[in-house]
């Protein structure tokens, strides 16, 4: 029994060492991924510690590093085919929205359509002071934002009352409309809203952009087309729902 012990001691021993060389590989690798910060790092991680605890937040890292490589490249082309094959990979990534308005902003034609009267958002209520088509004066400057581009002056109206919840102090004083156009022969509706100058419009589009929301600052001369629009407005405090 005591040869049996004392053959057992080393047994034991190499075993602790073995799991401390594999525990000490791991991290060696998992700090080497992190130092160098890109998607085949983490890769390379992962076929060599496949069962690693830290392995799913390496798969993590993977997915967010090829999609911030797949907006540079979209950015640095700044181009509307550029952009759409990034939505095609990602629909609902992090630059999404901001895709859509780079991609909208950059298609042509991108004009009122023919013949473009008032118009209602779907289940909107009848017209009133505060919903109908009136010239887009914005906020007496002739700078804006674009906040996106929807399918539906509905779609437009719902994306500004979650602004308005989520930003209420960088958006307030602003007038939101409802802007219809056509872009590569489809109707879109563009959410805008008039600022007083360029620079504000850079400033407020810097805020939006940290929270991974999609703005873009758009020129607004007199006279352009976006002359026609469909004002949306919060409900006033007190008003009935």
């Amino acid at each position: 029994m005591g040869f049996t012990y004392r053959a057992a001691v080393p047994l034991a021993a190499a075993a602790v060492l073995t799991l401390l060389s594999g525990c000490s590989r791991t991290q060696h690798d998992w700090r080497a991924a992190q130092q160098a910060g890109t998607a085949q790092a983490y890769e390379v991680f992962v076929r060599r510690h496949p069962d690693s605890e830290l392995a799913g937040v390496a798969r993590q890292r993977i997915t967010q590093l090829t999609e911030e490589a797949s907006w540079r490249q979209a950015t640095r082309a700044n181009t509307a085919a550029a952009y759409q094959a990034y939505l095609a990979r990602y629909p609902n990534g992090a630059w999404s929205q901001d895709a859509r308005i780079r991609m909208e902003s950059r298609s042509l034609p991108a004009q009122a359509p023919p013949g473009a009267g008032p118009i209602a958002p779907t289940g909107a209520a009848p017209e009133t002071p505060s919903s109908r088509v009136t010239p887009a004066a914005g906020n007496g400057g002739r700078y804006g934002v674009q906040l996106g581009a929807f399918s539906s002056a509905a779609h437009a109206d719902t994306e500004w009352k979650q602004l308005s919840s989520e930003f209420g102090a960088e958006l307030r004083g602003l007038t939101p409309r409802v802007v219809p156009i056509t872009s590569s022969g489809r109707r879109l509706y563009r959410l805008e809203a008039g600022v007083a100058s360029e620079a504000a419009a850079r400033r407020l589009c810097r805020q939006l952009q940290q929270h991974s929301r999609g703005c873009l600052p758009v020129p607004q001369a007199a006279g352009d087309r976006h002359n026609l629009t469909i004002r949306v407005t919060a409900p006033r405090r007190g008003a009935a729902a």
